[in-house]
């Protein structure tokens, strides 16, 4: 009931904001830049109260408005399912913690459009996107998953970040830590491009770093990851190849293997470059399995 009250309250907050802008004349949530503020738009950064709502209506604005800045100042960020839009860039500040919600309900389940295997693993994602293009997760924020706090096999366990059959993806320089599930998940994506991100997750089961699953054209540079499984996993879980794949300048360490590829593999591997990759206190250094047909 108290949730139900707060968001009840930020809605409201939402129509007054709408209400003044249209008696006014005037659009008062995003500067002269294209960037929307999260707070304009009734995000609070308390770390209790659940501030889906109002980030997602400041992508959603950004995304009517043509694309743009989205940006989370300093301060605790406590959120379900947030769904990146074409043009948005996700802009977490230093100072900005993004905390995943403890609460499965917070998560609604987004079956994928494009088939693969995944189809068997979970269908919910802390931030999720969908057949979109130029977007983007960037700054010297932290996303928190709070993964230790699931339980259960991968029905229950969400995705941090999931980008399905999108196209322009930039993650920069943000740190993710504690994921329930996978960390990163690119699925029949085209032209990724992934640098100076920091992966910490080592508090549940199946925590692999960075997922590049049937995508091509696909970049990943300079990055840190410590990961409870794979650090950095290659998969064609569809007919569609990985393809166009390059690694280079990064630090890995894991539970399991450092840089691996076939796992649920059906599509094959195709341009794979991996160079001047630091590996460290891990299981195994690489692994390359074969091609499963399911």
């Amino acid at each position: 009931l108290k949730r139900k009250t707060i968001t009840m309250k930020i809605s409201l907050w939402h129509l007054l904001l709408m209400i003044l802008s249209c008696c006014t004349g005037i659009v008062a949530c995003a500067d002269s830049a294209g960037v929307y503020d999260v707070s304009a738009f009734g995000a609070l950064a308390d770390g209790t109260t659940l501030d889906t709502a109002g980030i997602q209506a400041a992508i959603d604005a950004c995304h009517g408005a043509g694309g743009g800045t989205v940006r989370v100042g300093s301060g605790r960020y406590l959120t379900g399912t947030l769904t990146l839009k074409s043009g948005v860039t996700l802009h977490l500040a230093r100072g900005a913690v993004l905390v995943g919600s403890t609460n499965l309900d917070d998560y609604p389940k987004r079956r994928a459009g494009f088939r693969s295997y995944t189809d068997n693993y979970t269908d919910r994602a802390l931030i999720y996107a969908e057949d979109a293009r130029d977007i983007a997760v960037s700054g010297e924020g932290v996303i928190d998953g709070q993964g230790a706090a699931f339980s259960g096999e991968y029905l229950v366990r969400p995705y941090m970040l999931r980008f399905v059959s999108c196209e322009g993806v930039s993650l920069e320089d943000v740190a993710l830590r504690d994921g329930p599930m996978w960390t990163v998940h690119f699925l029949a994506c085209d032209r990724v491009y992934v640098r100076g991100v920091t992966i910490r997750s080592r508090c549940n089961k199946n925590n692999d770093g960075l997922d590049i699953d049937s995508s091509s054209n696909v970049r990943v540079s300079d990055c840190d990851i410590s990961s409870g499984d794979d650090a950095i996993v290659l998969k064609s879980t569809s007919a569609r190849p990985c393809r166009n794949v390059t690694i280079t300048n990064c630090v890995l360490s894991t539970d399991c293997n450092a840089i691996k590829m076939g796992t649920e593999s059906n599509g094959g591997f195709q341009n794979i470059a991996i160079s001047n990759c630091v590996l460290y206190d891990t299981r195994r250094w690489h692994r390359i399995t074969r091609a499963q047909k399911h």
